[in-house]
C-alpha cells in the first residue's frame, strides 16, 4: 500500500477523530504526539488535521487524526 511518488509506504491506515468536551486538551494532546512539543493552546475553532507515522514491530502505520470542535449536543 504505497506509492513509487516518494511517499512513505504503509500497512495500516487508522483515522481517528479526537472528540470531547471544549478545553479538555484535545488539541494539545493532538500537537504533542504528532510534533513532540507542547504548547498551551487557545481553543480550537473548526477542524485540525495531522498525520502521524509509526513502525510496530514490522508493521508501518499511518495515523490520520482529526481534532473537532463540536457544539451542542450530539
Amino acid at each position: 500500500m504505497g506509492s513509487s511518488s516518494g511517499q512513505p509506504e504503509f500497512d495500516y491506515l487508522f483515522k481517528v477523530l479526537l472528540i470531547g468536551d471544549s478545553g479538555v486538551g484535545k488539541s494539545s494532546l493532538l500537537l504533542s504526539f504528532t510534533s513532540y512539543t507542547f504548547d498551551d493552546l487557545s481553543p480550537a475553532i473548526g477542524v485540525d488535521f495531522k498525520v502521524k507515522y509509526l513502525k510496530i514491530g514490522e508493521k508501518k502505520l499511518k495515523l490520520a487524526i482529526w481534532d473537532t470542535f463540536v457544539q451542542g449536543n450530539y
